[in-house]
């Protein structure tokens, strides 16, 4: 009794081995999601009522969602015209104290040092105190 195993037949039942291992990782896979589905049912399930509320509710949150979109608009428009004002005033004020400075302080300046140098020209002893 002699029998013979040609390289073909080898292969195949390599193959077959590999096909029921690869049929029994697709069954264990099957069951896996089988478990999973049947929790997520469960869970659907117990907050069945909870959902319900939920997909009720959601029409009355989009109008809130968009009255308050709306009303923050409006605030913004009434932000952004008050910011335009006061950028407008900040620039009339910086031109009132440029013109300040030019018309009142510089001619000021100009005149303690002319009393500075008539009060040195003027003034016989230099140990006394200075106003600038």
């Amino acid at each position: 009794m002699g029998a013979t195993v040609t390289v073909g037949e080898l292969l195949i039942v390599l193959i077959a081995l590999l096909g029921v291992g690869a049929l029994v990782y697709l069954l264990m896979a099957l069951i896996k999601i089988n478990d999973a589905l049947k929790n997520i049912q469960t869970v659907v399930y117990k907050n069945e009522k909870h959902i319900d509320e939920s997909l009720e509710r959601i029409p009355r949150v989009l109008e809130n969602v968009e009255g308050i979109t709306a009303h923050v608009n409006q605030s913004m428009e009434h932000v952004q015209s008050t910011v335009e004002n006061v950028t407008e005033m900040t620039d009339y004020v910086t031109d009132v104290v440029q013109g300040i400075n030019e018309e009142v302080v510089e001619p000021v300046k100009d005149l303690f040092k002319i009393l500075m140098m008539i009060q040195s020209i003027f003034s016989g002893n230099k140990n006394k105190k200075k106003w600038f």
